[in-house]
This record gives structure tokens, C-alpha cells and sequence, in this order.
């Protein structure tokens, strides 16, 4: 593999980590220098630690051209950390520009910056990759309610049936003494009694009566 010169300066790497409770939350990596080699060919050219309390929180971030001369396609950034990786594609192709990260990268110890050159074989620009970081999440809790107890139903209103009143009174026997203590009218019978015994009244009255008249006429 031929490889040329390959002139690299790292002029400064600054990382900006700050506890959690801060309000700042970049890390900053600034790479100055050239590079030359196969296309396709990859050179580490920055490894920064990163604070403990920064472990586990994803970042998503830039990479700024500073040197607005030289432009050189698809050339690309790797970043690694903790076993999570982004990259910034073809961050050079446009002296000056800016161009985003491509994936989400979860802190680890350490930072990586690997850089992977294009056709051209040639880096020679310098470059600000800002990282902007923050805690995940936490996870969503999922809250189970419980379906309310059945609720009984009243019982059914009892109805209590109403009857009608009987008369228990029963009526006077016929024939019967009324109220005034008169005889009420009563059967055929008691009517055929009656009527034979007023008729044997009259012929004892009759009788009597001829007996007296007899008697006076003998005195």
C-alpha cells in the first residue's frame, strides 16, 4: 500500500465535559493538519477521553471546515464511542461548510476520530466537530389500571299485590227480627204459618162471640 507523506497536526483538541447538573453540554474536537494516502484508506487522527459523568448520554453533532481553499470529496469522519459509532460524510467537498452527523453516538470512556479519505487521497483542511450531547431519556412506564369491580345490581322493588276487601259480614237470615224487633218477611212457610194461624183466630173469635149471644138470650 503505498502511503506518502502524511503530515498530521493536531493544533488543539478541546473538550468541554461538565458535570451533569451543568448547563453546557458540548464537546468540542478541533483537528488541523493533511493527510495523504489511498482512497478508501483510514488514519486515527484524534482520541479525547470523556468526563464520567457524560458516560452514556448521545450526542449528535457538526464537523466546520476552516480552510476555505482546498475542497476534497468523500473524504469522512468516523467517530467511535462505547461501542456506538456516527459518521460525517464528504465534510470536505465544500471549503467552509458544515455538514451533520449521520447516526447518534453513546459516550463511552473515550472519544475516536478516524479519518477515511475519498478518490482525491488527500485531507489537508482543518475541522471543528462539535458534539452536542445530553442524558437519554428515561424509559416510559406503563401504567396498568385495573378495571373497576363490577358493580351489583340493586335488587329488583318487591311489589306487594293488592286484593280486593271481602265482606265478611254475612247477610240477616230471612225471616229474621229486624232492627225495630218487627218481623221481616220470610219464607213461603213461615208466610202459610202465619196466615193459618190468624185464620184459627178469627174462628175462635167467631165462636166466642156466637156463645155469648146465645147466652144472653137464655136470660
Amino acid at each position: 500500500m503505498r502511503r506518502a507523506s502524511i503530515a498530521l497536526a493536531i493544533l488543539g483538541v478541546l473538550l468541554l465535559a461538565v458535570p451533569v447538573s451543568a448547563q453546557s453540554n458540548t464537546i468540542i474536537i478541533e483537528v488541523d493538519g493533511t493527510v495523504q494516502g489511498d482512497a478508501g484508506e483510514i488514519f486515527r487522527v484524534a482520541s479525547v477521553n470523556v468526563d464520567p459523568g457524560m458516560v452514556g448520554w448521545l450526542c449528535a453533532g457538526t464537523a466546520q471546515t476552516a480552510n476555505n481553499a482546498s475542497e476534497h470529496p468523500n473524504n469522512d469522519f468516523i467517530l467511535g464511542s462505547g461501542g456506538s459509532s456516527a459518521e460525517i460524510l464528504d465534510w470536505e467537498a465544500v471549503a467552509g461548510g458544515i455538514t451533520s452527523t449521520s447516526g447518534t453516538l453513546v459516550l463511552g470512556e473515550s472519544i475516536t476520530v478516524d479519518l477515511r479519505l475519498g478518490a482525491d487521497g488527500v485531507s489537508s483542511g482543518g475541522v471543528l466537530i462539535t458534539l452536542t450531547c445530553g442524558p437519554p431519556l428515561p424509559p416510559e412506564t406503563t401504567t396498568t389500571t385495573a378495571p373497576p369491580p363490577p358493580t351489583t345490581a340493586p335488587p329488583p322493588p318487591t311489589t306487594t299485590p293488592t286484593t280486593t276487601p271481602t265482606n265478611t259480614t254475612e247477610p240477616p237470615p230471612e225471616g229474621g227480627i229486624s232492627a225495630g224487633g218487627g218481623a221481616t218477611a220470610g219464607s213461603g212457610a213461615e208466610t202459610a204459618v202465619l196466615w193459618l194461624t190468624g185464620g184459627a183466630l178469627a174462628l175462635l173469635g167467631g165462636a166466642t162471640a156466637m156463645a155469648m149471644r146465645r147466652t144472653s138470650g137464655r136470660e
